[in-house]
């Protein structure tokens, strides 16, 4: 993931291609569903994760694993800035199942097709090899993609529907399980990215440390929604669940305005989560000069204790109901 930035810091990264081309870039391990399990900024040399003598790629996916506490079972998919046959053998030796894209110069000694040449087969064409427990899979589709995967000892095919530029209609192709699955998992840091990069705080600074602090409260907004999500089966949208954190915050630690006279706006809003939940709603006679009433408008001395809502006692049953 990127942090955006454009200021002067040793640790400002540039990558051509990304949507946040400058900034401070953080190695993320995130489940399909955009929760971020555990992160790391990136500083170089010094970044803080294990050295596996394997090469980068596959110390950031260990590292990440090791510092998450990850148990034996689960299943990793990576891209092909990571995967290496290497990184494959050794998520076996750890008990993980493994499944990710590669780069040619990864494959060594693989007798595959060149991709130039591969490329001239018709779509959908594979060609595969199964050595020491993992399954290595070359598949032509709009480009060649090679994906390999411990999950799988044996080379089995699934259907794709592929548009025909030709036809002008949605072809059927036979596409291996091993990238489907991939495709089905692949993908839940960019999920993260997309949800911190909607509703993000735009308050700016020169300080080299303000984005990623904004960061870090927009992504741990994120993993709230994912968890809440999961848990309520997704009644709210992330819109509605972050003013319903703000305005519950608010509620429990703002402060009122201290004067009189046109209303603050920071001034603590009442959620419908607290004014619809039947606790302790007591009309109360406030003994101050007379207010507008909530529900009617009308002039009244009286309001709620808790909501603290001017209201005529009339119009107590009426505004906590409907």
């Amino acid at each position: 993931m990127m942090i955006e930035y454009f200021g002067r810091h040793g640790c400002k990264q540039f990558i051509r291609g990304k949507p946040i081309r400058f900034g401070y870039k953080i190695w993320s391990l995130a489940s399909s569903s955009g929760f971020v399990h555990q992160m790391e900024p990136y500083v170089g040399s010094h970044t803080h994760l294990v050295e596996t003598g394997l090469g980068q790629g596959p110390s950031v996916v260990l590292g990440l694993a090791e510092k998450a506490e990850v148990p034996p079972g689960v299943k990793f998919y990576h891209d092909n800035l990571f995967t290496t046959l290497s990184l494959v053998d050794e998520m076996t030796l750890r008990g993980y199942g493994s499944c990710g894209t590669m780069r040619q110069t990864q494959l060594h000694n693989v007798p595959f097709t060149a991709p130039q040449t591969f490329k001239k087969t018709p779509r959908g064409d594979a060609e595969y090899l199964v050595e020491a427990e993992k399954l290595i899979v070359r598949w032509n589709d709009n480009s060649v993609v090679t994906v390999v995967s411990n999950m799988e000892r044996e080379f089995t095919e699934t259907e794709a529907k592929r548009w025909n530029k030709q036809k002008r209609t949605m072809d059927k192709v036979r596409q291996p399980k091993c990238i489907q699955d991939y495709n089905t998992h692949m993908g839940g840091v960019d999920l993260h990215d997309q949800f911190v990069s909607r509703y993000r705080v735009n308050i700016r600074s020169k300080k080299w440390w303000w984005p990623c602090f904004s960061w870090a409260l927009n992504s741990a907004m994120v993993n709230s929604w994912c968890y809440y999500r999961s848990w309520k089966s997704g009644e709210k949208d992330l819109l509605s669940f972050q003013r319903l954190v703000a305005q519950t915050l608010l509620l429990r630690h703002g402060t009122k305005p201290s004067r009189q006279g046109r209303r603050s706006s920071v001034a603590v809003a009442i959620t419908d989560a607290t004014r619809f939940d039947n606790l302790n709603h007591w009309p109360c006679n406030t003994g101050s000069r007379y207010k507008r009433c909530k529900n009617c408008g009308g002039r009244t001395s009286f309001a709620c204790g808790k909501c603290d809502v001017p209201l005529h006692v009339e119009c107590f049953k009426k505004y906590h109901t409907e």
